[in-house]
């Protein structure tokens, strides 16, 4: 697609600012023959330390947030629908009307709550990258990187279906919501990364939104070892504790992403 002048900058700007919560990274390529050992090795880890919940999954919505990273605004939406046992579910940003940032994330449910399938990141101007989950093969497959396939482990999440997976755990056990509680997700990117996103709550907490006065629970994550995002999630007390402000921070950077509902359906 070609950008008019007056706004390729900002929107080649904002692909650089939104990258790193799509995906960290990738680590520098191995040796083809040594590959296969080291994925079994992180497989192993994650499998051993991986983490399964009682989940009650929210029905279908919609929420429209305001988008911004230092003087770069934007919107940004974040649908998920229902139907039968299948669901869809996407986040799509968009700044001075083009498309920035538009992942998507299609699966089912099973025992650990939500189960993706298929996560796919769609890149302005470049193919687009995914992740298959192939559970009766064991297995989770990579295109677009030299990274060996990895294990499935149980309550696999991806770059959106985390969103949904984290109230969700919470909706059905209201307890998890105080402070100090921890809740660990093993969450796969589209470049071979994968480990378990450890999140803390800070308890409750107000905060003021175009939608409002909304009263919350806030999580935080830590970066962690060869990740350097850190994540904050004020979930909805009201809203089956969905989340209604959404802020990622690249460590070292001074400016975070931040994302605040100004919209909801239904």
């Amino acid at each position: 697609m070609h950008l008019p002048t007056c706004l390729r900058r900002p929107v080649v700007t904002a692909l650089g600012l939104l990258a790193p919560f799509a995906t960290a990274p990738a680590a520098p390529a191995a040796d083809p023959g040594a590959a296969p050992a080291q994925a079994v090795h992180v497989a192993a880890e994650a499998a051993a330390s991986a983490r399964t919940y009682p989940t009650a999954i929210a029905r279908s919505f919609t929420f429209n947030y305001l988008m911004q990273r230092g003087g770069l605004r934007g919107s940004c939406e974040l649908s998920w629908a229902r139907t039968g046992g299948k669901y869809e579910a996407r986040l799509k940003g968009t700044v001075a009307g083009f498309t920035v940032l538009d992942w998507a994330s299609s699966g089912g449910f099973d025992a650990a709550g939500v189960a993706p399938s298929l996560y796919v990141e769609h890149r302005l101007g470049k193919s687009d990258r995914d992740v298959r989950f192939r559970k009766a093969e064991s297995r989770i497959v990579f295109s677009g990187t030299r990274s060996s396939d990895i294990p499935f482990v149980a309550g696999v999440q991806d770059r959106v279906s985390w969103l949904v997976q984290l109230p969700a755990i919470l909706a059905a056990d209201p307890a998890k919501g105080r402070a100090g509680t921890r809740v660990a997700l093993y969450v796969v990117g589209t470049r071979g990364r994968a480990g378990d996103w450890v999140f803390q709550s800070e308890g409750r907490e107000t905060i003021k939104t175009p939608m409002g006065t909304l009263h919350t629970v806030k999580w935080t994550r830590q970066a962690g070892k060869g990740d350097d995002l850190e994540a904050e999630v004020w979930l909805d007390v009201e809203r089956h504790y969905l989340p209604v402000r959404i802020r990622l921070t690249l460590a070292g950077s001074e400016a975070a992403l931040d994302m605040t509902l100004a919209d909801a359906s239904p």
